[in-house]
């Protein structure tokens, strides 16, 4: 047996395996140690191989999954050996093997994923000239995903896509191996890596396995022809996820390219920022995503939150959404109650056809997973019907409905209203779906009623009153004849024992029904077996079409959700146009509102905000306390809302194309990786400004952000893009919009000054982005006068005695003061030293007032003299390396070291 599990576990060495052994899984010698540590089970030790004592531990077959959620969560994988063989079939232990490795990217189990958010795999690879490609899947899914991206981009691919476990080539640099190790500390540990063997990344590999997936003799339906980094990737995530689930991944039936261009820019600090899925303490309430999700059933929670972490450019996506909402919140005529609250009971309940369908493909569903598929099936062909199909979203996802004809019938006759969890207990297939099966229960169940009818026959044939059919273990079933009826035994009796006062005969009927009986409930469990096998072959034609229902009533799902909110917390459709602005009367950030309502805490304080071509800065002063960070977020979430397809919190909202939303709000220390308050305030406000300038230099951007916008808007001719309708000489940033919150704040006055209005300086002039400018800073509220595109804001607030009352109102010009001491009372600070802090207050006022300096903050720095090029230089600027040869590469750069020498001489 040792000989057996040695030879799997050496197919399995960075893997924790689990091997079957009877109603156990044993794990032995290094795995065991470990998984006892992790676990804390018990460590023992049995018997000697190879001389020494062999050290294993074990956990029970019934309760394997709780086990394997713990250890998926600590990052680690599993192989899980079954036995295969019969017992006694062949000399030596049961023949037995790998099934399936489950890791955290691959998983498939109900009891292992999280109902609202997918496990995702991503295949990274690190491709010629500092390109990658990546891959990525969701195993329970349908949809395989592609992307190429710049090799700086990596990060915020990361983030974008949220990936459970990472794989990559063995051969990548010390240098990148580092890059994914350093991004996954600061994803705080969400994903693990896995290595690969290099020769999987190949571009033909992939291209290859791609082709075979989907069944077709070219990927440029799907447009992913042209992309040999992604293919190489691909072909190593294919290959890896038919390893874990040891088969093809049948149900993956469309490939989905992404582009950098198609999504709106959410930035990892964007996302942790406004708290979209997590809230900055890293706790799942309260979110957007946990406001948002009314949803009825799994996969519409994950529908809406994938919706909320990729919103597209393209408008025509949402504008869909918007006019579905709208009309699921109509009331048809004769109708009492409108289709959205109709929809949403009938979706209650709805078990998870999508995770279903590819446990289908993947032959790893159970019995009550399918009963409760026929219940969703029903639940769709009766959904259909209530929707308001004038609606082009609404009508496609009605017919999309279509439960596959003969599926729902073959469930209902195949498998019992209410079979056993699991397959190998038995009474799983319906009584009437197979005859042999029906016989072989009778027998079973029906033993004892046979052996009284036989012993009344046999009784009545022989005279003998005193004859008794029984049973024991021994001797299986038997006739007994005391001695005083011997004579009237018939012939046909076979003497099987002889007792002392009796004799036990068998006939050739009681025979036949022996071997029936004694094998009847093995051999039934076996039947059952097969025809279980022979149902999921027979559920395999479906899946693609299980598939389409099980994204038709995600999508559905979503929509009620989004229906149910904006009709529950007062939302508004918004207008989307074609020249950049972003318009918003009566604001309200929603989680804060939803928060107060909680509470009893008051109404929410309503705010506009007018961004357009003339006015694309707002200066944002105002005491601490205020609601500048409320009103700054609120004014992003609302902006992606709408983009998502959502209604929005507010009276009316008349928004333009947007590309990216970035933040710069709070901060905090990150000891562990030595970076102070203040660095990393720069290291964001740096990353956004890379990110605008970037963007600032990609004239084509604009012109996917525009793309389903309509004449009807008010602001284009049919067919006029984004860049047609922006201001003359706008860059394509302009369709940025970036909030920063007391920037400079971790530094001395004067630093944190002169950058905040280096910043600030930078957003209006070069990257025209729409920008809120959050400051404590008074003297930035001169930055308005010189720049024609910015204003000032301020949220109220006034003093009644001592107290401080905050107004919660964004209103023009600049604020007066800050309140900083009257808040410090408010939080408790000691009455001495607050009133130490108000005369220290007055003096600094008083002596700035004498002082001050007549600095230009704003003034555009010197024109800094250009020093001449060197030789080198010249030469180096004219040299194209894509166009050399390596021979030409080597002579170009043996010229550059000769001109260096003449240089230096």
């Amino acid at each position: 047996m040792m000989a057996q599990y040695l030879r799997l576990k050496a197919d399995h060495p960075q893997t924790l395996l689990f091997y079957r052994m009877g109603d156990f899984y044993e794990l032995f010698y290094g795995d065991a140690e470990k998984a006892s540590r992790l676990l804390d089970i018990t460590l023992t030790q049995r018997g000697q191989s190879a001389g020494a004592p062999v050290v294993m531990c074990g956990v029970p077959f019934h309760s394997m999954e709780s086990y394997l959620a713990r250890l998926i969560k600590l990052g680690e994988s599993v192989a899980i050996c079954e036995q295969v063989g019969e017992v006694g079939a062949a000399k030596g232990p049961v023949e037995r093997k790998v099934v399936r490795v489950v890791t955290p990217g691959t998983l498939t189990d109900a009891e292992l994923l999280q109902d609202k958010r997918e496990a995702l795999l991503l295949a990274v690879h690190a491709g010629a000239r500092h390109r990658l490609g990546l891959a990525w899947l969701s195993v329970t899914g349908a949809v395989l995903h592609l992307a190429e991206c710049e090799a700086e981009a990596l990060e915020g691919w990361l983030a974008r896509i949220g990936p459970s476990e990472l794989i990559y080539g063995a051969e990548v640099t010390p240098a990148f191996e580092q890059r994914l190790k350093l991004a996954r500390e600061q994803a705080g540990g969400s994903f693990t890596l896995a290595l690969r063997p290099a020769w999987q990344f190949d571009a033909q590999l992939g291209e290859r396995k791609l082709l075979e997936q989907m069944q077709a003799a070219s990927l440029q339906a799907w447009g992913a022809d042209a992309l040999p980094e992604a293919q190489a990737a691909a072909g190593a995530l294919l290959g890896y996820a038919e390893h874990t689930q040891g088969r093809a991944l049948s149900h993956l039936q469309r490939i989905s390219v992404e582009r950098e261009d198609d999504l709106i820019d959410l930035p990892a600090t964007t996302r942790r920022n406004l708290e979209l899925v997590q809230t900055l303490r890293g706790e799942d309430a309260p979110t957007l995503f946990s406001l948002l999700d009314s949803c009825m059933s799994g996969m519409g929670s994950r529908a809406l939150r994938r919706w909320l972490l990729a919103p597209r450019r393209d408008r025509s996506e949402a504008r869909a959404r918007h006019a579905a909402i709208a009309a699921l919140q109509g009331l048809p005529a004769g109708q009492t109650a409108a289709p959205w609250k109709l929809l949403r009971e009938q979706l209650k309940n709805t078990s998870d056809v999508e995770r279903i369908a590819a446990r289908i493909a993947l032959r790893q569903v159970r019995p009550r997973e399918l009963v409760a598929l026929g219940l969703a099936l029903e639940k769709a062909r009766r959904v259909a019907p209530l929707l308001p199909t004038q609606d082009p979203l609404l009508a496609h996802l009605a017919a999309e409905l279509e439960p596959p004809r003969g599926c729902a019938e073959l469930l209902r006759a195949a498998i019992a209203a209410e079979p056993a969890a699991l397959v190998r207990d038995g009474g799983v297939i319906a009584r009437g779906h197979d005859a042999e099966l029906d016989e072989l229960r009778a027998i079973s169940e029906n033993c004892d009623d046979f052996l009284l009818k036989l012993e009344v026959q046999e009784r009545n044939l022989t005279g003998i009153a005193n004859l008794r059919v029984q049973f024991n273990r021994v001797h299986g079933f038997y006739i007994e004849v005391t001695q005083s009826a011997l004579a009237k035994v018939p012939e046909h009796y076979r003497r099987r024992q002889t007792l002392k006062n009796a004799e036990r005969f068998i006939t050739p009927e009681l025979k036949a029904f022996e071997d029936k009986a004694l094998s009847a409930q093995e051999r039934a469990l076996a039947r059952e077996k097969w025809l279980y096998e022979q149902l999921l072959d027979a559920l395999q034609a479906f899946v693609p079409a299980l598939t389409r229902v099980a994204d038709a009533l995600a999508t559905l799902d979503a929509l009620a959700a989004l229906t149910e909110r904006a009709l529950t917390l007062n939302w508004r459709a918004p207008t989307f146009i074609n020249h950049p602005c972003i318009e918003i009367i009566q604001g309200r950030h929603p989680v804060v509102e939803a928060r107060l309502a909680e509470k009893s805490a008051g109404a929410f304080i309503a705010n506009d905000t007018l961004l357009g071509p003339t006015q694309r800065m707002q200066m944002i002063t105002g005491p601490n306390m205020g609601g500048k960070s409320t009103y700054m977020r609120q004014v992003a979430i609302i902006v992606l809302l709408a983009s998502i397809g959502s209604f929005v919190p507010a009276a009316q909202c008349r928004l333009g194309p947007i590309d990216a939303i970035h933040t710069r709000i709070g901060a905090a220390d990150d000891l562990a990786n030595a970076q102070s308050t203040f660095m990393l305030e720069m290291t964001e406000a740096a990353q956004i400004l890379h990110a605008v300038a970037a963007r600032e230099k990609t004239p084509g951007r604009p012109r996917a952000a525009a793309q389903g916008m309509r004449a009807e808007d008010g602001l284009a001719e049919p067919g006029a893009t984004a860049a047609a309708a922006a201001p003359s000489g706008a860059a394509s940033s302009a369709y940025s919009l970036v909030l920063m919150d007391e920037i400079g704040r971790g530094t001395s006055t004067f630093d944190g000054l002169a950058l905040a209005a280096g910043i600030a300086a930078q957003l209006h002039d070069r990257s025209r982005a729409f920008s809120l400018f959050a400051t404590h800073y008074f003297e930035l509220t001169e930055f308005p006068a010189q720049h024609h595109a910015a204003v000032n804001m301020h949220v109220s607030a006034t003093e009644s005695g001592r107290d401080i009352v905050f107004l919660h109102e964004v209103q023009p010009g600049p604020a007066s003061r800050s309140y900083g001491i009257q808040v410090a009372r408010l939080a408790g600070m000691p009455a001495q030293v607050v009133q130490h802090a108000r005369q220290a207050l007055q003096a600094l006022e008083a002596q700035q007032n004498d002082t001050r300096a007549q600095v230009d903050l704003f003034a555009p720095p010197p024109a800094a003299e250009q020093p001449e090029a060197s030789a080198v230089d010249s030469a180096l600027a004219a040299i194209d390396p894509d166009a050399l040869s390596p021979r030409e590469a080597l002579d170009a750069l043996y010229a550059l070291k000769k001109l260096q020498r003449r240089e230096g001489a």
